[in-house]
């Protein structure tokens, strides 16, 4: 292996998978349900560098603009004042994902999975609680109890949407780098 520029990528398929998974969110599909929240997840753990965390972030600012005006045609909007609380929760599953270590790995990412579900939901609304998406809630307690409360029932698909698609981009993975990387040693030796 060379040193430099040159350098062999740890996970030579993750890039691809990664922003591949990121432009799913293009195709129809039920809402919050895309694999974006696992492609941050993955980008943290497969990707090097200061590239795990611009590849989410680029790509979600890409489908934002290529969704603008889809989405105007039916009175929702690309970008928000929410954009940033999004875009933030996302870095935050790529942090989460830098977390996960070898050793019982399905069963990590299993529940980093449901972590980074649970952490967009919870940092999310309590944006919507503050006065995101034209929703007025009291901003007391009682207020906030009621926003997470109204926003439970949109928690159970993107969370198990989350947690389908990050097992499938790790275990495509997985298997793309056990068999091309194993029949790219079999071809040299």
């Amino acid at each position: 292996m060379e040193s430099g520029s040159n350098k062999e990528l740890k996970h030579p398929f993750a890039i691809v998978l990664a922003i591949t998974s990121g432009l799913l969110r293009l195709v129809p599909h039920y809402p919050g349900c895309t694999p974006v929240g696992a492609m941050t997840l993955f980008s943290g753990n497969r990707i090097q560098g200061l590239t795990s965390w611009l590849i989410p972030i680029g790509v979600m600012f890409i489908t934002d603009l290529l969704l603008y005006f889809p989405l105007e045609q039916i009175s929702l909007k690309a970008f928000s004042w929410m954009t940033p609380v999004i875009y933030g929760s996302f870095l935050l599953n790529v942090a989460i994902g830098r977390l996960i270590t070898p050793g019982n790995l399905a069963l990590k990412i299993s529940l980093c999975s449901i972590l980074c579900s649970t952490q967009f939901f919870i940092c999310t609304n309590f944006a919507v609680w503050l006065g995101g998406d034209g929703i007025a809630y009291p901003l007391n307690l009682a207020g906030l109890l009621s926003c997470y409360e109204m926003a439970i029932p949109f928690y159970g698909y993107p969370m198990l949407t989350d947690l389908f698609f990050t097992l499938g981009i790790f275990g495509l993975n997985s298997l793309l780098e056990q068999v091309f990387l194993t029949s790219k040693a079999e071809a040299k030796s």
